[in-house]
């Protein structure tokens, strides 16, 4: 526990539902509740689907309050008349800080527009002491269409986290965001203390789960290869594990490739521990990451992994032929031989699942909480 108790952080986040980043997000209101600290946060609109500790700020939408973890909620955003307007909502943050002037605000939200980054930090943020975490390696989507001005934006009263080495070492520099700290994402108690319902699934089977964004996961590419397997011919079956924009194009996808009996898809869960724990392995061909919580959750449960080398996460996660399997060309075929060799090798594959969770340990909850401790406590 921190020897500082009235230390108030304030997470701020679009939402706390449907990916990784917002599940990072609820963990850390845990861990800074667990670190003796009060906390906020803060979330844009709805969904609200991961359990969270402390006070909930919602700024629009419906039903604010559920998923509470001994947590209140310090505003309803009139519930009978939810706050749409996103200058209401700019509004209602911008008086929560001047009340309640909070030590510091960690920023989680995407941040595509240098002028809405303007207004946070000149106006809204003003003097606060602001981190802003980066959760992806492409530039647009956190560090603005103008990263450079966003740095001298944010060049007083305002920290950067990276939550991969690359994000932090080679692509923050490149735009003036020299100084900032990697501390990557975790795995939390909470994740692990979740009592595993057994997978409804019976036949051996491939995992992969997330949004469905296609023009990002390209989870066409994963059916693609998994058509192109000799696991797919022997009676494997492909779990896809999530809701967003492409479901339906991604079922006439798995439909045109005749994949039909052996493609499941199901409803984003927000916990999916006992379906990951009854896969062969998970699966990850993202055009780009952060780092990716995915194979992070996965290998903490003892699951192996297959993922594409992509920018970035996957390499520093991943130990080939160790503790799964890192597929350096995006190929169909190739990445087809790769999910062969994980599910047909059953010597090779015990190997990979015994080193699965050891693989893990450097980012237990123990040793990340330390470095936000360090962090928060030490400007």
């Amino acid at each position: 526990m921190s020897e500082v108790k009235n230390i108030h952080v304030c997470l701020v986040t679009i939402s706390l539902g449907s990916g990784g980043a917002q599940r990072v997000v609820a963990a850390h209101s845990h861990m800074f509740a667990e670190l003796g600290y009060k906390v906020t946060t803060t979330v844009l609109r709805n969904p609200i689907d991961y359990a969270y500790s402390g006070d909930l700020l919602h700024l629009g939408g419906k039903n604010p309050d559920q998923k509470s973890e001994n947590g209140t909620v310090t505003s309803r955003s009139t519930a009978d008349r939810p706050v749409t307007k996103p200058w209401q909502r700019l509004w209602q943050l911008y008086r929560f800080i001047a009340k309640n002037k909070p030590d510091v605000i960690v920023d989680h939200r995407s941040r595509t527009s240098i002028l809405k980054e303007w207004v946070y930090r000149k106006l809204i943020y003003r003097n606060t002491r602001v981190i802003y975490v980066c959760h992806s390696a492409h530039v647009p989507i956190y560090l603005t269409d103008n990263p450079r001005l966003f740095a001298k934006i944010t060049s007083r009263r305002s920290q950067h986290v990276g939550v991969s080495r690359y994000i932090t070492e080679d692509l923050m520099p490149q735009y003036g965001l020299g100084h900032g700290d990697h501390i990557p994402n975790f795995i939390g108690p909470q994740w692990l203390s979740v009592k595993q319902a057994p997978s409804k699934i019976k036949s051996p089977y491939l995992l992969w789960y997330g949004r469905l964004d296609d023009s990002v996961k390209d989870v066409a590419f994963l059916l693609e290869s998994f058509a192109a397997s000799q696991a797919c011919a022997q009676g494997y079956q492909m779990v896809i594990l999530g809701s967003g924009p492409d479901a339906e194009p991604l079922q006439q996808k798995a439909k045109a490739l005749n994949l039909e009996p052996n493609v499941v898809f199901l409803s984003f869960d927000p916990s999916p521990q006992g379906l990951i724990s009854g896969a062969k392995c998970v699966c990850l061909t993202s055009h780009y990451e952060g780092f990716p919580m995915a194979l992070l959750e996965a290998l903490s449960l003892g699951t192996p992994v297959i993922s594409l080398d992509v920018i970035s996460g996957p390499n520093e996660l991943i130990q080939d032929r160790k503790n799964g399997l890192l597929v350096h060309e995006r190929n169909s075929r190739i990445f087809g031989e790769a999910i062969d060799n994980l599910c047909l090798d059953e010597a090779f594959y015990k190997g990979l699942k015994e080193n699965a969770q050891p693989s893990v340990d450097a980012y237990s909850a123990h040793r990340v909480y330390q470095k936000w401790k360090q962090l928060i406590e030490h400007e």
